[in-house]
């Protein structure tokens, strides 16, 4: 008798949403699901493969966790996969996160994304903006505590960080349920350092991992765009945007 095929760990895609799609979201996600469909079927597989919840701006912290918690109580699945809904990636990013991915030794990994950043003021009361890689080092001295992003990374690489976005993240349950059983279901609340620091909602959930001693890392070959409306960047628009920079510093 032939042996039955083992089937593949589960996946949850859990994102946010304003109650509509940016179009590199809404195809990337359709191609995702197609891939998946004719593939290992992580996902369109149970009930609970695609987890969206609409809220508006205000409301990220709080759609964050309830994404996390109704993962934990509703979902069948090993991994949750939280994207952003203003994101664009290839078809076989979860499949790529996953190769990557480790339950104990790598229990979360982010793909490679870029945060939008203000960048000083412009001309006529406008303000500048700037691509900036969501890879991050935790620092610390007597007066100040922080995350410094790092501007240049090693390409198609599973790097480990102090943090990280959470624009495209691959979570192991394992991780989720650490921090419940640590300090409840509050995932993503913000934290405010007593040096000063308020940290975002997802650098507050890497703080919360890093006090489970759970690792982060991101792959820099799982590639991701982001719609920002009237620009879009990827990583050909962000190393075009420092090559730029460190050029100008050098002819200054």
């Amino acid at each position: 008798m032939a042996k039955s095929k083992k089937q593949a760990a589960l996946v949850s895609v859990g994102f946010l949403h304003p109650g509509h799609y940016a179009a590199c979201f809404a195809e990337s996600l359709q191609d995702l699901l197609f891939y998946d469909l004719t593939g290992h079927r992580r996902i369109v597989s149970h009930p609970h493969g695609k987890m969206g919840k609409q809220c508006g701006a205000a409301g990220i912290v709080d759609g964050r966790n309830t994404i996390a918690r109704a993962f934990l109580d509703e979902s069948a699945a090993e991994w949750l996969f939280m994207v952003d809904s203003d994101m664009g990636f290839a078809d076989d990013t979860v499949e790529r996160l996953m190769d990557a991915a480790h339950p104990e030794l790598r229990p979360v990994v982010g793909g490679l994304c870029f945060a939008h950043k203000t960048d000083g003021k412009a001309t006529f009361y406008g303000i500048k903006y700037r691509p900036q890689p969501t890879l991050y080092d935790y620092f610390e001295d007597d007066d100040t505590v922080g995350f410094a992003p790092r501007f240049d990374y090693p390409a198609d690489t599973l790097v480990p960080v102090g943090a990280t976005g959470a624009a495209m993240l691959l979570i192991h349950r394992s991780a989720l349920e650490q921090i419940r059983e640590r300090f409840g279901d509050v995932w993503f609340d913000t934290i405010r350092h007593p040096k000063g620091a308020h940290f975002s909602e997802d650098l507050s959930f890497s703080v919360r991992l890093a006090a489970c001693d759970i690792p982060i890392h991101v792959h820099t070959g799982v590639r991701s765009g982001h719609d920002k409306g009237g620009v879009y960047y990827d990583e050909a628009y962000y190393l075009a945007f420092r090559a730029a920079q460190l050029d100008k510093e050098v002819t200054v």
